[in-house]
C-alpha cells in the first residue's frame, strides 16, 4: 500500500514523506532548507494513517469520490482498532488469543452495527461516555469542523452531523453507485474524517491516562 503522512521541519515547512508498504524511511530531507530529518515510525494504528493519508492525496489527485470512500474507511478502521486494542488491555492478566480475537470481532460485528452505534461504544469504552457527551465537554476538538464550516455549528449533535456529512455520502456511493461527487464534497469528507481521527486519538489518550491513574494509586496503596 503506497501513502504519505506529513513531515514539519525546524524551518516551518510541512511536506509530504511517501511510503510503501511497511518500510517506512529512516530519514527524510527538507524541500525548502535541505535539512536533514530522522523519522520515528509513527505509534497506533498506521494501517487507519495510511488509509486516511491515501484518502487526502486522492483529493489532491482529482479522485473525488474514492477520497469519500477512503475518508470514511479510514474511520471504520480507527474505531475497530481502538475497541480491539482496549478489549485486550482490560484483560490485564493475560494476553488475548485468537479465541478472544474471534469474541470481539463477533461483537463489533453482530452487537454495534451502526456507525452510531460504533461511535457510542468506542467512546464509551474509553471515556465512559456516549460520543456526543464527550465531545459537549471538548468542544475545541470540533474547532476544526466548525472552522471551515460554520452551519456545522448549527447541529446539536456531532454525531449526527459527521454520519449526515461522512458515512451518508460513502453509502450513496457503495450502496446506490454514486459517483458523481465533487471537489467540495472530498473537501468536506475529509475534514469530518481526519477530526474524528483526532477525536478518537483524543479518547483513546484519555483511556491511557485513566489507566496510568489507576496503577500509580495501586502503587500507592499500602499493601
Amino acid at each position: 500500500m503506497k501513502f504519505s503522512f506529513p513531515v514539519t521541519c525546524g524551518c516551518g515547512e510541512t511536506f509530504p514523506v511517501n511510503v510503501s508498504g511497511a518500510q517506512f524511511h529512516k530519514y527524510a530531507h527538507c524541500p525548502k532548507c535541505h535539512s536533514s530529518i530522522w523519522l520515528v515510525e509513527p505509534l497506533g494504528n498506521v494501517v487507519g494513517m495510511a488509509i486516511l493519508g491515501r484518502a487526502a492525496s486522492e483529493v489532491q489527485n482529482g479522485d473525488w469520490t474514492l477520497a469519500i470512500v477512503l475518508g470514511a474507511m479510514a474511520v471504520e478502521c480507527d474505531m475497530a482498532y481502538l475497541f480491539m486494542k482496549w478489549k485486550g488491555v482490560d484483560l490485564e492478566t493475560r494476553t488475548p488469543g485468537e479465541a478472544d480475537h474471534e469474541e470481539w470481532e463477533k461483537q463489533w460485528r453482530e452487537e454495534v452495527r451502526t456507525v452510531a452505534a460504533r461511535l457510542d461504544k468506542v467512546s464509551g469504552l474509553l471515556t465512559g461516555q456516549a460520543f456526543d457527551s464527550f465531545l459537549a465537554q471538548n468542544a475545541a476538538l470540533l474547532m476544526p469542523v466548525h472552522k471551515r464550516y460554520p452551519a456545522s455549528t448549527s447541529e446539536p449533535s456531532p454525531k449526527k452531523f459527521f454520519i449526515a456529512e461522512l458515512f451518508h455520502k460513502r453509502n450513496r456511493i457503495v450502496h446506490f453507485g454514486e459517483i458523481n461527487f465533487q471537489q467540495a464534497d472530498a473537501e468536506m469528507c475529509l475534514t469530518c474524517a481526519t477530526s474524528l481521527s483526532q477525536i478518537l486519538s483524543a479518547m483513546d489518550a484519555q483511556r491511557r491516562l485513566a489507566l496510568d491513574a489507576k496503577h500509580a494509586a495501586h502503587l500507592k496503596t499500602p499493601s
